[in-house]
């Protein structure tokens, strides 16, 4: 396949962050250096260099950093928010009138695909490692950024998984050998099926929970591994498979919810979170086009305040939520975007951490499938669980629901990339509100617009590869 990601390894280059902490195991976030693919992965420390070089690549702007987190809010922004910034990007997706050469579509899709050859890249060079435990805990990390990766393109760039059919739509193509060389990158690549592409997500997923330790650092461990694995069980609706995975993290894994949400989020690496993309104010996504406090925030002279949270969703948060307008939804002050109207608390410093999985999402998780297992008792104490940390009036019996629990996922994981997601494996349709010269309306949930364009340039370089639908 003759993607860009492709084309740039045939140079016979290799982007690795070199460095790790002596004494904690940290990540150590420095600047990018090129290496010849050839020789750079020779040694186990220049494999070891080159996992701490995956994490980085995940947490840039096109992934982690902004775009897979953006991405699936902006495209179910309907009564959420509205993005209000200049980038015809994001407008599109917020806007549903995304082409072939939407920037973030094609972003993603190279900077996703750049990251799972840096894996393939790494699970090449183990025979290097002689240290067995590091061999077995980097094969688990890079098997781990890979499966994360075609998780997000199949869920971003494919139609929904549908439980109990043979889902031969078409996936993203999978990858599994590394290119470095111009002849490897020349070979084309067809599509798989999402079926093909899930399964491939799992054997990943469930190799790395075993070859990864129960404690990593601030990286990838054994529980961030299961944790993931619950977030792909449940968006193809095996219930009981995400209730195991997510029950094993919750009583394994040591984690505890922080006192409060907003500690998850101007803290560092809480008892909350099994993975976090570390941040400074040196490093990060970015300070003026790029980062979510730039799109995010409305502090004075910080952020863009691109992104407004709309007052018919801040309303369904009650008066004493800390998640609502009490605390973590603020009235924005900035001198970059209209002031007065309502932002995200959740990202509102340039070089905070980013926490990508965290342990209330897994309570959330059990709570739903215990709820459709018919286990209310449990679904009760886990649903309330996250909703009493925020000062939110627990549920009763009488007043559990499945509804009330996929509501309550809304109002805890909100602006942190799940919206379209969630939305699209529970079949809910979007709810356009009305406005002085247009009735309310449905779009649904199963339409074209709302599944990514594969890259025109991707598409012009590879007849093998067939666009979706509406591009």
């Amino acid at each position: 396949m003759k993607t860009i990601f492709f084309r740039s390894a045939a140079v016979a280059v290799l982007s690795l962050s070199l460095g790790l902490t002596a004494c904690d195991d940290k990540l150590d976030i420095n600047p990018y250096q090129s290496i010849d693919a050839s020789t750079a992965l020779a040694s186990e420390a220049n494999v070891t260099s080159a996992v701490v070089g995956l994490y980085s690549s995940i947490g840039g702007s096109n992934l982690y950093g902004t775009n897979l987190i953006l991405a699936p809010e902006l495209l179910a922004a309907d009564g959420y928010i509205n993005f209000q910034g200049t980038f015809t990007n994001f407008r599109q997706l917020a806007r549903r009138t995304t082409n072939s050469e939407n920037s973030t579509a094609s972003s993603i899709w190279q900077a996703a695909y750049q990251a799972i050859n840096q894996a393939n890249l790494v699970i090449d060079a183990l025979p290097v490692v002689a240290t067995e435990n590091l061999k077995k805990q980097y094969e688990g990390e890079a098997r781990f950024i890979r499966a994360a990766m075609y998780f997000e393109l199949v869920r971003l760039y494919s139609k929904q998984y549908i439980p109990g059919a043979t889902n031969a739509q078409l996936g993203v193509p999978i990858s599994l050998v590394p290119v470095k060389t111009i002849q490897e990158a020349s070979v084309l690549g067809k599509r798989a099926t999402v079926e093909e592409v899930y399964t491939q997500v799992i054997t990943d997923l469930t190799q790395a929970a075993t070859l990864l330790p129960a404690s990593n650092g601030t990286r990838a461990s054994r529980f961030t591994a299961k944790a993931l694995l619950a977030r792909v069980y449940l968006q193809q609706s095996n219930f009981t498979a995400a209730r195991a995975q997510a029950n094993d993290v919750i009583t394994g894994s040591g984690k505890t919810l922080s006192p409060t949400l907003q500690s998850v989020f101007t803290g560092r690496n809480t008892s909350e979170t099994l993975l976090e993309i570390q941040q400074n104010d040196q490093n990060n996504a970015g300070t003026s086009n790029t980062g979510l406090a730039t799109l995010f925030s409305s502090i004075g002279q910080q952020g863009r305040g691109d992104v407004q949270v709309l007052t018919a969703f801040a309303n369904q948060y009650e008066a004493t939520d800390a998640r609502g307008t009490s605390q973590l939804i603020y009235v924005g002050t900035g001198n970059n975007s209209p002031n007065g109207q309502l932002r995200s608390g959740k990202w509102v410093a340039y070089g905070q951490n980013i926490p990508i999985i965290r342990l209330a999402e897994m309570y959330l998780i059990r709570s739903e499938t215990a709820f459709r297992a018919g286990d209310l008792a449990v679904a009760l104490a886990d649903v309330n669980r996250v909703r009493t940390r925020s000062g939110a009036t627990p549920l009763t019996e009488a007043t559990l629901s499945l509804n009330a629990i996929l509501r309550e996922r809304q109002l805890e994981l909100a602006f942190e990339g799940f919206r379209i997601h969630d939305l699209k494996r529970t079949g809910t349709n979007l709810v356009v509100p009305a406005t002085s010269s247009a009735p309310s309306r449905e779009i649904s949930i199963t339409s074209d617009i709302l599944v990514l364009p594969i890259p025109k340039r991707e598409t012009d370089l590879n007849a093998d590869l067939v666009q979706n639908p509406g591009y």
